[in-house]
């Protein structure tokens, strides 16, 4: 159960960060379309919002990484408080 229990977690934060590192790419695409000599409007704002919903998930996967974690930490202090009494 432990084993398993690592594994979920190094996936979820190897997806959050492949997700930042992917939305990052999005946006710093975006600035470049927006750069351009005749800047690609549509194409730029769709790279944004693609970018910026990629940050929002990551940013979500990570919150709930650490919530789990200190939910787990909790609930193992509350049953070693209760083993010794």
């Amino acid at each position: 159960m432990g084993r398993r229990l690592r594994l979920e977690a190094a996936s979820t934060l190897s997806i959050s960060i492949l997700l930042i590192i992917a939305s990052i790419y999005f946006l710093s695409n975006s600035l470049q379309l927006m750069q351009l000599d005749e800047p690609r409007v549509a194409a730029s704002l769709l790279a944004a919002v693609i970018g910026l919903a990629m940050l929002s998930a990551s940013v979500t996967l990570l919150r709930t990484w650490v919530i789990a974690r200190v939910y787990e930490e909790a609930r193992r202090e509350e049953e070693g408080e209760g083993e010794i009494v």
